[in-house]
Protein backbone atom coordinates (compact mmCIF):
# COMPACT_ATOMS: atom_id res chain seq x y z
CA UNK A 1 0.00 0.00 0.00
CA UNK A 2 1.05 3.60 -1.09
CA UNK A 3 1.40 5.67 2.42
CA UNK A 4 -0.76 8.19 2.78
CA UNK A 5 1.46 11.75 2.91
CA UNK A 6 0.20 13.85 6.11
CA UNK A 7 2.54 17.18 5.61
CA UNK A 8 2.23 18.55 9.51
CA UNK A 9 3.01 21.99 8.52
CA UNK A 10 1.01 24.96 7.38
CA UNK A 11 2.01 27.88 5.38
CA UNK A 12 2.14 30.83 7.94
CA UNK A 13 1.77 29.72 12.23
CA UNK A 14 0.32 33.58 12.50
CA UNK A 15 2.64 35.78 14.35
CA UNK A 16 6.44 36.32 12.76
CA UNK A 17 9.13 36.12 15.10
CA UNK A 18 13.16 35.25 15.23
CA UNK A 19 14.73 32.60 17.30
CA UNK A 20 16.88 33.95 20.47
CA UNK A 21 18.08 32.98 23.67
CA UNK A 22 16.73 30.10 26.08
CA UNK A 23 15.79 30.81 29.16
CA UNK A 24 14.66 28.31 31.90
CA UNK A 25 10.70 28.39 32.61
CA UNK A 26 8.50 26.91 35.77
CA UNK A 27 9.85 23.56 36.32
CA UNK A 28 12.99 23.69 34.71
CA UNK A 29 12.06 23.32 31.28
CA UNK A 30 13.23 25.49 27.94
CA UNK A 31 11.06 28.58 27.28
CA UNK A 32 12.19 30.14 23.84
CA UNK A 33 12.33 33.90 23.67
CA UNK A 34 11.78 35.07 20.34
CA UNK A 35 13.28 38.24 19.48
CA UNK A 36 11.39 41.45 17.91
CA UNK A 37 11.42 40.64 13.98
CA UNK A 38 12.90 43.47 11.68
CA UNK A 39 10.12 45.49 10.50
CA UNK A 40 11.24 45.50 6.82
CA UNK A 41 11.62 41.63 7.10
CA UNK A 42 8.34 41.28 8.82
CA UNK A 43 6.23 42.83 5.71
CA UNK A 44 7.88 40.59 3.25
CA UNK A 45 6.75 37.72 5.31
CA UNK A 46 3.26 39.18 5.40
CA UNK A 47 3.34 39.79 1.75
CA UNK A 48 4.03 35.92 1.02
CA UNK A 49 1.20 35.22 2.69
CA UNK A 50 -1.46 37.39 1.85
CA UNK A 51 -0.21 35.84 -1.53
CA UNK A 52 -0.80 32.06 0.00
CA UNK A 53 -3.97 33.39 1.14
CA UNK A 54 -5.41 34.82 -2.31
CA UNK A 55 -4.18 31.81 -3.91
CA UNK A 56 -4.15 31.34 -7.64
CA UNK A 57 -1.85 30.21 -10.12
CA UNK A 58 1.75 32.71 -9.38
CA UNK A 59 0.86 32.28 -5.22
CA UNK A 60 3.38 29.57 -5.22
CA UNK A 61 6.04 31.62 -7.03
CA UNK A 62 5.48 34.90 -5.19
CA UNK A 63 5.17 34.02 -1.72
CA UNK A 64 8.39 32.24 -2.52
CA UNK A 65 10.36 35.79 -4.08
CA UNK A 66 8.62 37.14 -0.55
CA UNK A 67 9.95 34.71 1.62
CA UNK A 68 13.50 34.80 0.04
CA UNK A 69 12.96 38.37 0.48
CA UNK A 70 12.50 38.34 4.00
CA UNK A 71 15.70 35.97 4.44
CA UNK A 72 17.86 38.71 2.44
CA UNK A 73 17.08 40.80 5.39
CA UNK A 74 16.80 38.48 8.17
CA UNK A 75 18.08 35.37 7.58
CA UNK A 76 17.05 34.44 11.17
CA UNK A 77 13.30 34.36 10.00
CA UNK A 78 12.70 30.78 10.94
CA UNK A 79 9.41 31.11 9.70
CA UNK A 80 10.19 31.69 6.62
CA UNK A 81 12.68 29.22 6.24
CA UNK A 82 9.90 26.94 7.44
CA UNK A 83 7.20 27.96 4.93
CA UNK A 84 9.78 27.96 2.47
CA UNK A 85 9.98 24.40 2.97
CA UNK A 86 6.05 23.59 2.90
CA UNK A 87 5.89 25.39 -0.94
CA UNK A 88 9.22 23.34 -1.99
CA UNK A 89 7.28 20.30 -1.01
CA UNK A 90 4.39 21.06 -2.30
CA UNK A 91 6.28 21.34 -5.72
CA UNK A 92 7.83 18.15 -5.14
CA UNK A 93 10.95 19.33 -5.15
CA UNK A 94 12.32 17.18 -1.49
CA UNK A 95 15.67 18.56 -1.57
CA UNK A 96 15.46 22.01 -1.06
CA UNK A 97 12.58 21.36 1.34
CA UNK A 98 14.95 19.37 3.63
CA UNK A 99 17.14 22.46 3.43
CA UNK A 100 14.68 25.11 4.10
CA UNK A 101 13.38 23.03 6.91
CA UNK A 102 16.89 21.95 8.54
CA UNK A 103 17.59 26.07 8.56
CA UNK A 104 14.52 26.85 10.51
CA UNK A 105 15.26 23.90 12.70
CA UNK A 106 18.95 25.20 12.97
CA UNK A 107 17.52 28.51 14.84
CA UNK A 108 14.02 27.38 16.26
CA UNK A 109 15.31 23.27 17.30
CA UNK A 110 12.78 20.54 18.00
CA UNK A 111 9.64 22.61 16.55
CA UNK A 112 7.55 19.84 15.73
CA UNK A 113 5.57 20.68 12.98
CA UNK A 114 9.00 21.34 11.21
CA UNK A 115 10.85 18.40 12.38
CA UNK A 116 7.54 16.61 11.12
CA UNK A 117 7.58 18.53 7.88
CA UNK A 118 11.18 17.20 7.41
CA UNK A 119 10.25 13.95 7.69
CA UNK A 120 8.13 13.48 5.04
CA UNK A 121 10.26 15.58 2.57
CA UNK A 122 12.82 12.84 3.98
CA UNK A 123 10.57 9.66 3.37
CA UNK A 124 9.17 10.94 -0.11
CA UNK A 125 13.07 11.41 -0.98
CA UNK A 126 13.71 7.92 -0.02
CA UNK A 127 15.67 8.73 2.91
CA UNK A 128 14.50 6.26 5.24
CA UNK A 129 17.31 6.67 7.98
CA UNK A 130 16.80 10.42 8.16
CA UNK A 131 13.07 10.23 8.16
CA UNK A 132 12.96 8.12 11.25
CA UNK A 133 15.48 9.97 13.04
CA UNK A 134 13.70 13.58 12.66
CA UNK A 135 9.63 11.35 13.54
CA UNK A 136 11.75 10.31 16.60
CA UNK A 137 12.97 13.73 17.65
CA UNK A 138 9.43 14.73 17.30
CA UNK A 139 8.55 12.34 19.60
CA UNK A 140 11.15 13.20 22.21
CA UNK A 141 10.04 16.92 21.59
CA UNK A 142 6.39 16.45 22.66
CA UNK A 143 4.64 16.21 25.76
CA UNK A 144 3.51 12.13 26.78
CA UNK A 145 0.05 13.53 26.75
CA UNK A 146 -0.41 15.70 23.62
CA UNK A 147 -2.24 14.34 20.79
CA UNK A 148 -0.19 14.97 18.38
CA UNK A 149 2.47 13.12 19.56
CA UNK A 150 0.19 9.61 19.19
CA UNK A 151 0.08 11.30 15.16
CA UNK A 152 3.85 11.20 14.66
CA UNK A 153 3.87 7.97 16.46
CA UNK A 154 1.67 6.49 13.52
CA UNK A 155 3.69 8.15 10.75
CA UNK A 156 6.41 6.52 11.92
CA UNK A 157 5.34 2.95 12.31
CA UNK A 158 3.69 3.66 8.74
CA UNK A 159 7.24 4.35 7.39
CA UNK A 160 8.79 1.30 9.40
CA UNK A 161 5.35 -0.67 8.12
CA UNK A 162 6.79 0.70 4.22
CA UNK A 163 10.39 -1.28 4.94
CA UNK A 164 9.46 -4.58 6.66
CA UNK A 165 10.25 -3.52 10.33
CA UNK A 166 6.70 -4.95 11.57
CA UNK A 167 8.28 -5.54 15.14
CA UNK A 168 9.73 -1.79 15.43
CA UNK A 169 6.97 -0.46 13.90
CA UNK A 170 4.03 -2.48 16.68
CA UNK A 171 6.75 -1.65 19.31
CA UNK A 172 6.41 1.99 18.71
CA UNK A 173 2.34 1.98 18.41
CA UNK A 174 2.81 -0.01 21.90
CA UNK A 175 4.28 2.10 23.74
CA UNK A 176 2.78 5.17 22.20
CA UNK A 177 -0.49 3.65 23.61
CA UNK A 178 1.05 3.26 27.05
CA UNK A 179 2.24 6.76 27.19
CA UNK A 180 -0.31 8.61 25.64
CA UNK A 181 -3.34 6.49 25.21
CA UNK A 182 -5.11 5.70 21.96
CA UNK A 183 -6.79 6.92 19.02
CA UNK A 184 -8.29 6.06 15.98
CA UNK A 185 -5.04 6.59 13.69
CA UNK A 186 -3.17 4.53 16.39
CA UNK A 187 -5.47 1.49 15.79
CA UNK A 188 -5.78 1.98 11.89
CA UNK A 189 -1.95 2.02 11.29
CA UNK A 190 -2.02 -1.00 13.50
CA UNK A 191 -4.24 -2.90 11.30
CA UNK A 192 -2.18 -1.90 8.51
CA UNK A 193 0.47 -3.61 9.98
CA UNK A 194 -1.27 -6.94 10.69
CA UNK A 195 -2.56 -6.89 7.10
CA UNK A 196 0.84 -6.67 5.92
CA UNK A 197 1.45 -9.51 8.28
CA UNK A 198 -1.58 -11.61 6.89
CA UNK A 199 -3.21 -11.87 10.66
CA UNK A 200 -5.99 -10.60 9.08
CA UNK A 201 -8.76 -11.61 12.45
CA UNK A 202 -6.45 -9.25 14.28
CA UNK A 203 -6.60 -6.54 11.56
CA UNK A 204 -10.12 -6.82 11.83
CA UNK A 205 -10.62 -6.22 15.22
CA UNK A 206 -8.09 -3.47 15.50
CA UNK A 207 -9.84 -1.70 12.96
CA UNK A 208 -13.12 -2.28 14.75
CA UNK A 209 -11.48 -0.30 17.45
CA UNK A 210 -10.42 2.29 15.11
CA UNK A 211 -14.48 3.05 13.65
CA UNK A 212 -15.38 3.30 17.43
CA UNK A 213 -13.17 5.99 18.06
CA UNK A 214 -13.38 7.85 14.95
CA UNK A 215 -14.92 11.61 14.95
CA UNK A 216 -18.33 10.71 13.59
CA UNK A 217 -19.14 14.26 12.51
CA UNK A 218 -15.58 14.04 10.65
CA UNK A 219 -14.76 10.14 9.51
CA UNK A 220 -11.60 9.71 8.54
CA UNK A 221 -10.79 8.38 5.05
CA UNK A 222 -8.02 6.29 6.59
CA UNK A 223 -10.09 4.02 8.24
CA UNK A 224 -12.22 3.31 5.47
CA UNK A 225 -9.36 2.55 3.51
CA UNK A 226 -7.46 0.15 5.64
CA UNK A 227 -10.83 -1.86 5.82
CA UNK A 228 -11.15 -1.72 2.61
CA UNK A 229 -7.69 -3.02 1.97
CA UNK A 230 -8.38 -5.58 4.71
CA UNK A 231 -11.44 -6.95 2.60
CA UNK A 232 -9.12 -7.16 -0.57
CA UNK A 233 -6.80 -9.46 1.43
CA UNK A 234 -9.88 -11.46 2.29
CA UNK A 235 -10.86 -11.68 -1.41
CA UNK A 236 -14.24 -9.65 -1.15
CA UNK A 237 -13.74 -7.63 -4.12
CA UNK A 238 -16.89 -5.96 -4.63
CA UNK A 239 -16.83 -5.38 -0.82
CA UNK A 240 -13.43 -3.55 -1.25
CA UNK A 241 -14.34 -1.29 -3.90
CA UNK A 242 -17.28 0.16 -1.99
CA UNK A 243 -15.36 0.71 0.79
CA UNK A 244 -12.35 2.43 -1.34
CA UNK A 245 -15.31 4.77 -3.04
CA UNK A 246 -16.25 5.38 0.25
CA UNK A 247 -13.07 6.26 2.30
CA UNK A 248 -12.24 8.94 -1.70
CA UNK A 249 -15.92 10.25 -0.99
CA UNK A 250 -15.03 11.27 2.53
CA UNK A 251 -12.22 13.50 1.57
CA UNK A 252 -11.45 14.51 -2.17
CA UNK A 253 -7.82 14.99 -1.88
CA UNK A 254 -7.24 11.61 -0.05
CA UNK A 255 -5.42 10.61 -2.74
CA UNK A 256 -4.59 6.82 -1.43
CA UNK A 257 -8.31 5.63 -1.67
CA UNK A 258 -8.57 6.87 -4.82
CA UNK A 259 -5.30 5.10 -6.44
CA UNK A 260 -6.43 2.07 -4.38
CA UNK A 261 -10.22 2.39 -6.24
CA UNK A 262 -8.34 2.80 -9.74
CA UNK A 263 -6.17 -0.36 -9.17
CA UNK A 264 -9.53 -2.33 -8.63
CA UNK A 265 -10.92 -0.67 -11.60
CA UNK A 266 -7.86 -1.49 -13.46
CA UNK A 267 -7.55 -5.94 -12.48
CA UNK A 268 -11.63 -5.36 -13.54
CA UNK A 269 -11.05 -3.94 -17.24
CA UNK A 270 -12.79 -0.98 -16.54
CA UNK A 271 -9.90 1.25 -18.37
CA UNK A 272 -11.83 4.41 -18.54
CA UNK A 273 -13.31 4.37 -15.21
CA UNK A 274 -9.75 3.66 -13.89
CA UNK A 275 -8.44 6.77 -16.33
CA UNK A 276 -10.54 9.03 -14.47
CA UNK A 277 -9.71 8.26 -10.94
CA UNK A 278 -5.96 8.15 -12.11
CA UNK A 279 -6.88 11.40 -14.02
CA UNK A 280 -7.92 13.45 -10.35
CA UNK A 281 -4.76 12.00 -8.70
CA UNK A 282 -2.03 13.21 -10.97
CA UNK A 283 -3.67 16.55 -11.18
CA UNK A 284 -3.93 17.22 -7.43
CA UNK A 285 -0.10 15.27 -6.87
CA UNK A 286 1.53 15.93 -10.30
CA UNK A 287 5.18 13.98 -9.06
CA UNK A 288 3.38 11.04 -7.90
CA UNK A 289 4.77 8.80 -10.14
CA UNK A 290 3.24 5.43 -9.60
CA UNK A 291 -0.43 7.19 -10.41
CA UNK A 292 1.17 8.32 -13.77
CA UNK A 293 2.43 4.58 -14.41
CA UNK A 294 -0.79 3.53 -13.47
CA UNK A 295 -2.62 5.88 -15.98
CA UNK A 296 -0.57 4.69 -18.82
CA UNK A 297 -2.26 1.16 -17.77
CA UNK A 298 -5.80 2.41 -18.20
CA UNK A 299 -4.54 4.69 -21.79
CA UNK A 300 -3.06 1.16 -22.98
CA UNK A 301 -5.95 -0.77 -22.12
CA UNK A 302 -8.03 1.89 -23.95
CA UNK A 303 -5.82 1.24 -27.16
CA UNK A 304 -4.29 4.98 -27.02
CA UNK A 305 -1.28 3.81 -27.20
CA UNK A 306 0.66 7.00 -28.07
CA UNK A 307 -0.65 8.56 -24.87
CA UNK A 308 0.35 5.50 -22.82
CA UNK A 309 3.77 5.75 -24.49
CA UNK A 310 4.15 9.13 -23.50
CA UNK A 311 3.08 9.20 -19.73
CA UNK A 312 5.61 6.30 -19.51
CA UNK A 313 8.56 8.24 -21.43
CA UNK A 314 7.22 11.43 -18.43
CA UNK A 315 8.22 9.35 -15.62
CA UNK A 316 11.11 7.85 -17.39
CA UNK A 317 12.20 11.22 -17.40
CA UNK A 318 10.86 12.68 -14.02
CA UNK A 319 11.57 9.56 -11.20
CA UNK A 320 14.32 8.86 -9.76
CA UNK A 321 16.69 6.47 -11.12
CA UNK A 322 16.21 3.68 -9.64
CA UNK A 323 13.17 4.02 -8.34
CA UNK A 324 10.05 1.14 -8.34
CA UNK A 325 8.05 4.00 -10.28
CA UNK A 326 10.98 4.29 -13.28
CA UNK A 327 11.14 0.89 -13.37
CA UNK A 328 7.67 0.50 -13.96
CA UNK A 329 7.48 2.79 -16.41
CA UNK A 330 10.47 1.09 -18.46
CA UNK A 331 8.98 -2.44 -18.62
CA UNK A 332 5.54 -1.30 -19.29
CA UNK A 333 6.91 0.72 -22.49
CA UNK A 334 8.86 -2.58 -23.49
CA UNK A 335 6.05 -4.40 -23.41
CA UNK A 336 3.72 -2.13 -25.29
CA UNK A 337 6.25 -2.12 -28.37
CA UNK A 338 6.39 -5.45 -28.22
CA UNK A 339 3.24 -7.04 -27.83
CA UNK A 340 0.82 -4.13 -28.69
CA UNK A 341 3.01 -2.15 -31.78
CA UNK A 342 4.65 -4.81 -33.08
CA UNK A 343 8.02 -2.64 -32.61
CA UNK A 344 10.01 -5.64 -31.51
CA UNK A 345 13.78 -3.65 -32.21
CA UNK A 346 12.55 -0.76 -29.87
CA UNK A 347 11.09 -3.08 -27.65
CA UNK A 348 14.01 -5.35 -27.14
CA UNK A 349 16.34 -2.28 -26.91
CA UNK A 350 13.62 -0.97 -23.59
CA UNK A 351 14.00 -4.35 -22.27
CA UNK A 352 17.64 -3.96 -22.00
CA UNK A 353 17.74 -0.63 -20.67
CA UNK A 354 15.09 -1.92 -18.32
CA UNK A 355 17.11 -4.98 -16.96
CA UNK A 356 20.52 -2.41 -17.32
CA UNK A 357 18.58 0.73 -14.95
CA UNK A 358 16.40 -1.57 -12.79
CA UNK A 359 16.68 -2.22 -9.53
CA UNK A 360 17.99 -5.96 -8.79
CA UNK A 361 14.71 -6.58 -7.00
CA UNK A 362 11.95 -5.12 -9.20
CA UNK A 363 9.03 -7.19 -9.56
CA UNK A 364 9.01 -7.06 -13.25
CA UNK A 365 12.45 -8.64 -13.61
CA UNK A 366 11.90 -12.20 -13.65
CA UNK A 367 9.29 -11.31 -16.25
CA UNK A 368 11.79 -9.37 -18.39
CA UNK A 369 14.04 -12.12 -18.48
CA UNK A 370 11.13 -14.42 -19.97
CA UNK A 371 10.50 -12.04 -22.04
CA UNK A 372 13.51 -11.92 -23.80
CA UNK A 373 14.12 -15.14 -24.08
CA UNK A 374 11.19 -15.32 -25.76
CA UNK A 375 12.40 -13.18 -28.12
CA UNK A 376 15.74 -15.12 -28.93
CA UNK A 377 17.81 -13.09 -26.75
Amino acid sequence: MRAVLLLAAAVSLGACGQSATRNIGPGGKKVVKLDPVNPKAAREFEAAMRAMRLGGPESGETAKARLKAALEIDPKLWEAWHDLGVIAWRDGEDTAAVEAFTRALAIKKDHMPTLLARAEANRRAGNKKDARADYEAALRATEEDDPNRRDAAARLASLLRDFGDYDDAVSVLRDTVRLSGINSKIYTELGLIYIQQKRLDLAQLVLAKAVELDDKDKKDPAIYNALALLAQRQGKAQEAFERFDYAASLDASYIDARFNKAAVLLDAGDYARAKAELSVIVEKKPDDHAAWVALGVAQRGLKDFDGARRTWDKVIKEAPRRSTARADALFDKAILKIDFTNDIPGGKADLDLYMQESPAGHAKRQAAEEKRKELGK
